[in-house]
């Protein structure tokens, strides 16, 4: 079985930021992680942010290529937020 390695990491100013792969809680709020994955099968990361209106928050994937993601974001309404995408490793 080959694996590939998920590196990632979070940041969030004031609040909280949860970070999943497949539904599995693997970092919160400021943070960094490394995963094995599996190739060849599909992953989908997802998180949730809640903290101030006009606060920011912060998540790198830099590994694997598949999964390379950058978004910096400024939560405006509500102070929530949310994201997903899907990668196959």
């Amino acid at each position: 079985m080959f694996m590939a390695k998920l590196i990632a990491s979070t940041f969030i100013g004031s609040g909280n930021l949860w970070l999943y792969l497949d539904n599995n809680l693997i970092m919160q709020n400021s943070d960094s992680v490394t995963v094995e994955l599996e190739k060849g099968i599909e992953y989908i990361v997802h998180w949730f942010a809640k903290c101030a209106p006009g606060s920011s928050y912060s998540i790198t994937i830099s590994s694997p290529r598949e999964a390379e993601y950058q978004l910096t974001k400024t939560v405006v309404q509500f102070g929530k937020d949310q994201g997903a995408f899907r990668f196959k490793a």
